[in-house]
């Protein structure tokens, strides 16, 4: 029998973070024992009450302890043009069954690490890394005990989405730098992966016809990101599916061509030739990937 994979989520839904928590939720391989919010696709408040409001209609009760609300030092970026004002592109999620944790982010992942064995939670990481820096200052002894990280940011040979950049890293350049120039257990998914991994309207069709909740509100999520500014056609394809690669790499590494490269985050979060050795996602299996994805929300 296999183990199950313990993690915490850590994230701002955001369409394709709510897609990541769907399968993570309702994979029987993920037991998620938290989600930690933080300010990035949209504001703290709304990326809480999405959180709360996704596991309600996974049907998985998960506390969410509400995270910072702005990067370090500087001012939030919100990418309400792709995600909409409610962060969820308009797709709609029952009201919330419970109220977020009454514990902090960073307090409860520093309590959570420390008093669970060493090397036994995965930190699953689908946002700006600002509650990950400020781990790192409260409790530098708290991080090194996580199993490994898991990060969806970056883009290394692929021109970013945000400036240089791309959003995760761009919108805290300051938190990015301090968690992956740290030397830790890391791999970083970056737009060079993410931008291979698309849906197109069969693979919308066949998680409609599972009928599981989780799959169709996923369906719904993708159609969602479809649609293009008013100025630009509607695609064939959804634009990439970057979130999901955190959980589906979890629990399919096989999946992912990994390489290390020697990067460093600079001022405006773009990642440039350092001397910071890194595993980073530059391909994937998309066709495989999105089996896995159809299969673990239909759970």
């Amino acid at each position: 029998m296999t183990s199950k994979t313990t993690a915490i989520i850590d994230t701002d839904p955001g369409i394709d973070d709510a897609i990541a928590i769907l399968y993570a939720l309702r994979h029987p391989d993920l037991d998620i024992a938290a989600m930690t919010t933080v300010a990035g696709n949209i504001g703290l408040k709304v990326t809480t009450t999405n959180a709360l409001r996704i596991a309600t209609l996974a049907g998985v009760p998960t506390p969410v302890h509400s995270g910072a609300a702005a990067p370090l030092g500087r001012d939030p970026r919100p990418e309400i043009g792709i995600h909409g004002n409610d962060g969820l592109g308009g797709v709609t999620f029952p009201d919330p069954a419970t109220g977020p944790a009454s514990s902090y982010a960073v307090p409860y992942m520093v309590d959570a690490l420390m008093t669970a064995p060493e090397k036994t939670i995965d930190l699953f990481c689908l946002a700006p890394l600002t509650n990950i820096a400020t781990l790192m200052t409260m409790a530098p002894e708290a991080l090194p005990r996580a199993r490994r990280i898991i990060a969806m940011g970056g883009a290394v040979d692929e021109p970013g989405n945000m400036g240089r950049g791309e959003f995760n890293l761009a919108h805290d350049p300051e938190a990015a730098a301090m968690v992956l120039h740290a030397g830790l257990d890391l791999t970083l998914i970056p737009l060079d992966a993410t931008r291979q991994f698309r849906a197109g309207a069969d693979f919308l069709a066949d998680l409609r016809a599972t009928g599981k909740a989780a799959a169709v509100a996923s369906a719904d999520l993708i159609d969602a990101y479809f649609v293009q500014t008013e100025h630009q056609a509607r695609g064939s394809v959804s634009r990439p599916l970057h979130d999901p690669c955190v959980p589906l790499f979890a629990l399919h590494p096989d999946l992912f061509r990994i390489e290390t490269r020697h990067l460093e985050v600079d001022h405006d979060g773009a990642l440039i030739e350092g001397p910071h050795p890194i595993q980073v996602a530059m391909g994937v299996d998309a066709d495989a990937l999105r089996a896995r994805l159809c299969e673990g929300l239909a759970c």
